[in-house]
């Protein structure tokens, strides 16, 4: 069976200490290297599927807290990658999904945009339609190329740095 929105590309985790999640990463299951932007959080590839972890900053209202209120840390979200946003966000609504939050990964890149959807699972966890647009798809493949090649050394890498050299734009 097909999925409506392709296969799974991400598990999106919140967590209260990114580091230490990091470490259960690389140390435990042998994910990585992760790439780490401060005060946003990292990613990491183990085969077809990226790694995100998020740790919240402040406590603002969002509907990251309302999950860890509810739930605590743990798997937040699954995002499926498409090229064709506004499809994939039709089809989340068409399936009787309700849209929680919508932003973009990249500020100023027209092609990052992203939106996260709940229909009353359980567990909380919603989905993430996330448009993978030039720049993005850049640094997701360079994250991917890194952990296929991986030989456990410098676990924890700049994302900034990787992402002004995937794009070429300064840091």
């Amino acid at each position: 069976m097909t999925t409506p929105f392709g296969p799974i590309r991400q598990l999106g985790y919140i967590v209260t200490d990114i580091h230490a999640a990091m470490r259960h990463w690389v140390e435990g299951p042998g994910v990585g290297p992760f790439y780490y932007l401060e005060n946003s959080g990292a990613l990491a590839q183990s085969g077809g599927v990226q790694i995100e972890l998020v740790q919240l900053r402040d406590d603002s209202p969002s509907f990251f807290h309302t999950f860890v209120g509810k739930f605590g840390e743990g798997l937040h979200h699954v995002a499926f990658w498409t090229e064709h946003f506004d499809a994939g966000v039709a089809t989340a609504l068409a399936r009787g999904y309700v849209e929680l939050h919508r932003g973009t990964s990249l500020p100023g890149k027209p092609d990052s945009r992203f939106a996260y959807f709940d229909r009353g699972a359980t567990d909380g966890t919603a989905i993430e339609i996330s448009e993978r647009g030039t720049d993005k798809r850049a640094l997701f493949d360079a994250i991917a190329r890194a952990a296929e090649d991986w030989d456990g050394t410098e676990p924890v890498r700049d994302m900034a740095a990787l992402l002004a050299e995937v794009t070429g734009t300064p840091r």
